[in-house]
C-alpha cells in the first residue's frame, strides 16, 4: 500500500514541478501567477522529498536535514498572497507583505548552528536531539499547524467576500478562477488540519493505523492535479486581463466591499436608456445597435455571456461598450445584462404557454444559472421575489 502511495506521491511531485513552468510561462498577471508557481514548485519538492525519506534521502544526503521543513513556514503565506494578488489590482510586490516571512527568517536563524554542521554531526544531532532542538521541534511544528489553518481561513473569508460582492457581475472565466482557487485553499485546509492531528498524536504518544502524514500529502496530489487540469482544460483562466475582470483592492475589501445596487425598474428599458443618452454620436451609435442586438439576438439567453462576446459581436472594443453600458445605462456589464433576463422572465411569466412551468425553469430559459442568483437579482430590479411578482400579475389579471 506503501509502494502505490509513493508512486502516487512521485507522480505528483513530478506534476507539480511541470505545473510551476506553465505557471511561469505565463505573460499576463506575473505576479499571482509566479507566486502560484512557486507554490506548486515547493509543493512538488515536499512530495517528492516526502516520498525519498523513506529510501534513505537523509541518511544519504545529511545536509538537506531541517531545510525542506524551513519552506513550510512560507507555504501557506504564499498562499494568502497569491490570493490577495489575484484579486486585487496590485501590479507589485509589496514590501510590508514581507512580514508574512518573518517566522521563516526566525525559523532559519534559530537552525543556524544546526545548518552549519558537518554531515555526520547532523544525522548525530536529529538521532540524539538536544533539549534545545526537541522544543525547537515542537514549536515549530505547532506554529507551522497553526499557521497553515489561520491562514487558510483567512484566505477563504476573504475569496467568500470577494465572491458575495462580485458573484453576478464577472464573467463565467473569472468564475472558474475563483472556484478552483476556493475549492484548492478548501483542499489544502482539509489536509493541513488531517496533519495537524498527526502532529498531536505524534507528541502524546497515540498509535493508530491511520498515517496521517501520507494521507495529508496524498491530498496534496490532488490539489495540484485540480490545477494542472484547469490549466489544460482551461488555460484562459491564468490569463485573465486586467482590463476585463472586476479588481477589488483587497485591503478595502476586508472590511466590506461597498457595492453599488441596481435601482428597480420604473419603466421598460428603452425609455429607461433614452433618458441617460450623452451627447456622443459614437456612443449614440454603439447604444442603438447595442439594444438591437439585445432585443433581437437576445445574447443574454446565453449565461455565459460575456463582455468580449458582446463586444466582438458589435466590432467595438470592450473598453468602448463598457463605456457605453456605464455612461447610458449606470451600470457595469453584468447588471445591464441581468436587467434582460429579469425582462425576459417577466415576459415568460406573462405567457398563458408557460402556466404550468416552474419560475426556475423561466429562469433558467431567460439566461440565469442558478436559482439563488435569479432570485437575488429580480429582487434587485423589481422590490420583489420572483413568487410574489408572480402572484401579483396573476391576481391583477
Amino acid at each position: 500500500m506503501q509502494y502505490i502511495a509513493d508512486i502516487i506521491l512521485y507522480v505528483g511531485a513530478v506534476q507539480g514541478v511541470l505545473l510551476s513552468l506553465f505557471l511561469f510561462s505565463i505573460k499576463v498577471n506575473k505576479l499571482s501567477n509566479r507566486l502560484l508557481a512557486l507554490l506548486s514548485f515547493l509543493l512538488g519538492i515536499f512530495l517528492l522529498a516526502y516520498a525519498l525519506q523513506d529510501e534513505g534521502l537523509y541518511v544519504k544526503f545529511p545536509h538537506l536535514l531541517k531545510v525542506f521543513y524551513q519552506f513550510l513556514f512560507i507555504f501557506f503565506p504564499l498562499i494568502y498572497l497569491h490570493a490577495k494578488y489575484l484579486l486585487a489590482d496590485i501590479k507589485k510586490f509589496q514590501k510590508k507583505d514581507l512580514l508574512h516571512f518573518i517566522p521563516f527568517f526566525i525559523s532559519v536563524i534559530l537552525y543556524s548552528d544546526f545548518f552549519f554542521r558537518p554531515a555526520a554531526e547532523k544525522l548525530e544531532m536529529i538521532r540524539n536531539k538536544s533539549e534545545y532542538y526537541r522544543i525547537l521541534d515542537i514549536i515549530g511544528d505547532e506554529f507551522i499547524a497553526v499557521q497553515g489553518i489561520v491562514y487558510s481561513i483567512i484566505t477563504l473569508i476573504m475569496i467568500g467576500k470577494y465572491r458575495k460582492n462580485i458573484q453576478d457581475y464577472e464573467s463565467s472565466v473569472e468564475k472558474k478562477l475563483i472556484q478552483i482557487l476556493y475549492i484548492g485553499i478548501s483542499l489544502d485546509l482539509f489536509a493541513w488540519i488531517i496533519g495537524s492531528i498527526g502532529i498531536q498524536f505524534k507528541y502524546i504518544h497515540i498509535q493508530t493505523d491511520i498515517d496521517f502524514f501520507t494521507f495529508t500529502y496524498l491530498v496534496f496530489v490532488v490539489v495540484i492535479y485540480v490545477v494542472s487540469y484547469a490549466a489544460i482544460k482551461s488555460p484562459e483562466i491564468f490569463k485573465i486581463d486586467r482590463q476585463n475582470i472586476r479588481v477589488v483592492h483587497i485591503r478595502k475589501t476586508l472590511p466590506g466591499l461597498i457595492k453599488k445596487e441596481p435601482q428597480p425598474l420604473a419603466g421598460n428599458i428603452v425609455a429607461d436608456t433614452e433618458e441617460r443618452i450623452v451627447a456622443d454620436k459614437e456612443l449614440v451609435e454603439t447604444e442603438k445597435r447595442l439594444q438591437e442586438l439585445m432585443e433581437v439576438e437576445k445574447p443574454f439567453l446565453n449565461p455565459d455571456i460575456t463582455l468580449p462576446d458582446l463586444a466582438k459581436t458589435l466590432e467595438v472594443s470592450r473598453n468602448h461598450l463598457s463605456g457605453v453600458i456605464n455612461q447610458i445605462h449606470g451600470m457595469n456589464f453584468y447588471q445591464f445584462v441581468n436587467r434582460y433576463r429579469v425582462e425576459e422572465v417577466k415576459k415568460l411569466m406573462d405567457d398563458p404557454a408557460n402556466s404550468n412551468l416552474k419560475l426556475i425553469s423561466l429562469a433558467y430559459d431567460a439566461g440565469f444559472n442558478s436559482k439563488a442568483s435569479f432570485n437575488r437579482i429580480f429582487k434587485q430590479f423589481t422590490n420583489m421575489t420572483p413568487s410574489e411578482y408572480y402572484a401579483s400579475r396573476k391576481k391583477a389579471g
